[in-house]
């Protein structure tokens, strides 16, 4: 039976370019406030007590870069700019799952993880 928080366009969003909960933090932040336009530094202060390093953050940024979920200025500042409407409500549901239901998201965020490790020790014939 399909979760009815967890549509498919939130789990592929999920799948493709949340590797982390931290990401989701991220990605739920800057799109709390669309309109404004965050330096590395600002995200970091606002993310406390989380403690995400910079390469980090500069890692998931490019990364909704690349799936048009933000966007870089000239200045180096970026802010969220889904590609489309439906991104844009995907990413709604996320900020809600985050909120309402962390252990269900975090289980999505690391199941594939887990999966790839447990899949490293299969035995393969000959």
């Amino acid at each position: 039976m399909m979760d009815p928080d967890f549509p498919e366009e939130l789990c592929l969003l999920i799948k493709d370019t949340i590797p982390t909960l931290d990401a989701a933090e991220l990605l739920v932040l800057l799109a709390g406030d669309p309109a404004r336009h965050w330096k590395i530094e600002e995200i970091i202060h606002e993310l406390r007590p989380t403690e995400i390093a910079e390469s980090e953050i500069r890692r998931c940024l490019a990364l909704f870069l690349a799936h048009g979920l933000v966007a870089e200025n000239q200045d180096g500042l970026f802010h969220y700019r889904p590609a489309s409407v439906d991104l844009d409500a995907t990413v709604g549901a996320l900020a809600k799952v985050f909120n309402q239901r962390p252990v269900t998201l975090i289980r999505m965020i690391y199941s594939r993880k887990i999966q790839s490790f447990a899949d490293a020790f299969r035995l393969k014939k000959d």
